[in-house]
């Protein structure tokens, strides 16, 4: 078995067609907005939804996967176990930093699969192409495929709204002197 490129198309973790190398429809990911509610569908190429994410603004995301009890988003997309009982770890789960998932019983220095940014494309004779937003899978990945792809798109959905927040508070503050004062009672940084 060898790895496999999957290729989001568009870059939108809650909205997007997961294509295989020969540009196959592998995964298909829908966002609806019903009033009050958002809830996320991940579906297989047949239209059987795999995953159901339903957002929440205070309270972490509740995931549902398959036919099992809803639960807590963060207590299943970082750290998780497989069908035999295998646990796989993901990190890089941080501003600028790189998604990457390690098998508990492999070396920490050899990722099973991870999430590649897009990068835009750069004009101009020393420029470069758009690079799309990849998941890349190693064969120990691929033996679990469905539980890589929905964890890894769920976090991608929790860093970019993270990320946005942290923006959007910069964007509040400014450059004034009043925000680091702000960030320092409140314990923490950026």
């Amino acid at each position: 078995m060898t790895s496999r490129t999957l290729t989001l198309e568009p870059d939108n973790p809650v909205n997007t067609t997961l294509l295989d190398e020969d540009r196959k429809a592998i995964y298909v990911v829908e966002t609806e907005h019903k009033g009050p509610t958002t809830l996320t569908r991940v579906k297989d190429a047949n239209g059987e939804v795999l995953a159901t994410l339903e957002w929440r603004d205070v309270l972490p995301d509740k995931v549902t996967i398959g036919k099992n009890a809803q639960i807590s988003l963060s207590s299943c997309t970082v750290s998780f176990k497989d069908d035999v009982g295998r646990k796989y770890t993901w990190e890089g789960n941080g501003p600028g930093m790189q998604l990457q998932l390690f098998a508990g019983d492999t070396s920490k220095t050899e990722p099973i699969a991870r999430y590649v940014k897009s990068r835009k494309a750069i004009p101009g004779p020393s420029g470069r192409a758009a690079i799309p937003a990849t998941i890349i899978l190693a064969p120990r990945a691929l033996e679990i495929r469905d539980e890589v792809v929905m964890s890894c798109l769920f976090l991608e959905k929790t860093r970019r709204s993270n990320e946005n927040s942290s923006q959007n508070f910069a964007d509040a503050y400014g450059t004034s002197e009043s925000a680091p004062n702000f960030i320092a009672v409140q314990g923490g940084g950026v």
